[in-house]
Formats: C-alpha cells, structure tokens, sequence
C-alpha cells in the first residue's frame, strides 16, 4: 500500500506540473493547490502506510514465537490419555506416584502455555501504538461553480470512530496481560459506543437493499402472473345482493341464466 501510494502521489504531482505548464488561469491555479495539499497527504499516507506495515511484521514474529513456545496440543492430549489408563489400572494405588508425575507435568504444561500467551499480549501491546492517519484535505471551490467542497458526508464520522476503536486496543493488550479477568472488561468498555457507531452507518445501505428486494420481488410476481385480473385484463368486481336463486339455494345470476329450460313450440305439423 505504501508503494502504491507513493505512486499515485507522483502521478498526481506530474499531471499538475503539466496542467500548470499549460493553464494559468486562476480556476486553473486553485486546482493545482488543491492537488498539491493532496499529494502531499498521499506521501505522508505512504510513511504511515510503511509504519504499519513494520508493526504488523513485528506482530506476526511475536504470533510466531508464542506459537513456538506453547506446547503442541497432540502432547497435552498424550498427557491426559496417559493419567486416564494410569487411573483405571491403580486398583491397589500402585501407579500414584506416576499419576501425579503426569499431573505435575500437565500443569507445567499450563505454566508453560500460559506464560507464552503473556509474552504475546505484552508484545502486542508494544507494537499496537500507530500514529494515526490524517483525513484528506477537503477541496477547495472551483473557480466560477459556486459550490461547496467536495467531501463525503459519513466519511469524518468513520474515521473517527476507527480511530478511537484502535485506540483502545493497546490498553486492552496490556490488561490481558496484567489481569486478564479483572480488568479485561473494563478495558474494552470504551470500544463499545465507537463500534455502534460504525456500525449505524451502515444502516441506510441495508434499508436500500431491502427496499429493492421488495421492489424485485413485486417485479417477479408481476412477471409470473400478467393477468390476473381477468382474460381481458379488466378489474374484478362485486356486487352483494345481487345473486339469483334455484329453489332454497342462492347463486351468481348467470347459473340461473344457464338452468333456463329452451322454450317448446307448441303447435301442430301440417
């Protein structure tokens, strides 16, 4: 990320070098201020970029050597097999003294585990300390445009709310590995509200989204049944009261139509 960063610094600084070469107009000088405060928050981007990335190698060779120093899990697993078959043969105590050699040496184990598992935390709170990054500067009018500068409405809230969540992380770091049971909770107490903050933001995106799978919902429904209002496509209609009747029972007046018996012709044949 550093090296990209100082990448587009440099191509952000030819392209202004060129269009001030070219233009000189004054539109054309205050972009080239806004571009030059801009390049230069990407060179100092790129050097907390590059500090990041030395702290988070020194993380991983402080995860690599707790995992060195902690006791492979098929020996633990070893251990306790070896205390259940001594258990179950100690019918006259005969195996005590190599049950609690095994016990002993399980909670060296322990011991053990638990002092890598400290030695991890207190590295990591030595490395987590970052200096924090800078937001961009806000562009400044353009010439002749009347309007405000260019800047995304959410995007200092976010920042912000970060930047106290990893702020919070090294004293979190250092209560694990102080007193990990007393003070471990308290110490992530204020990351709370930052996290909700985030993650309110969010929620005008998910209404969006929901709001279009209704809408493709209702899409596809439309799709699956064109007509369902009639063959024509004409709108269903009802009447109350309106309803013929054949003997005691009552139905839709064409039936009635229907059960008409065809008139007879009574007359004579020549």
């Amino acid at each position: 990320m550093a090296v990209r960063l100082c990448a587009a610094a440099a191509d952000y600084r030819a392209v202004t070098a060129q269009l001030h070469a070219v233009c000189t107009d004054p539109a054309t000088r205050g972009m080239a201020a806004s571009a030059a405060a801009y390049t230069d928050w990407l060179h100092a981007a790129a050097g907390h970029a590059e500090s990041a990335a030395v702290h988070a190698a020194a993380a991983v060779r402080a995860h690599r050597a707790a995992l060195t120093a902690m006791v492979p899990p098929p020996v633990i697993a070893a251990n306790r097999t070896r205390r259940t078959s001594l258990a179950a043969a100690n019918c006259l105590g005969q195996s005590a003294t190599q049950i609690a050699q095994t016990e002993a040496d399980y909670e060296r184990m322990w011991a053990r585990d638990a002092e890598a598992m400290y030695a991890y935390a207190r590295a990591c709170a030595d490395v987590s300390p970052l200096a924090p990054f800078a937001p961009p500067p806000s562009a400044g009018r353009v010439h002749g445009d009347g309007s405000g500068p260019w800047r995304l409405t959410s995007a200092p809230e976010v920042v912000s709310s970060g930047r106290r969540v990893m702020a919070a992380i090294p004293d979190a770091l250092l209560a694990v590995s102080v007193s990990p049971l007393a003070s471990f909770d308290v110490s992530l107490s204020p990351v709370t509200a930052p996290l909700s903050r985030l993650s309110s933001l969010s929620a005008p995106s998910g209404i969006a989204i929901s709001h279009l799978n209704s809408l493709n919902k209702a899409a596809a429904l439309r799709c699956l049944f064109p007509n369902r209002g009639g063959a024509d496509g004409a709108p269903i209609g009802a009447r109350a009261g309106r309803s013929a009747s054949i003997g005691a029972l009552s139905v839709p007046q064409v039936w009635s139509a229907a059960a008409t018996p065809p008139a007879v012709y009574r007359g004579t044949v020549a």
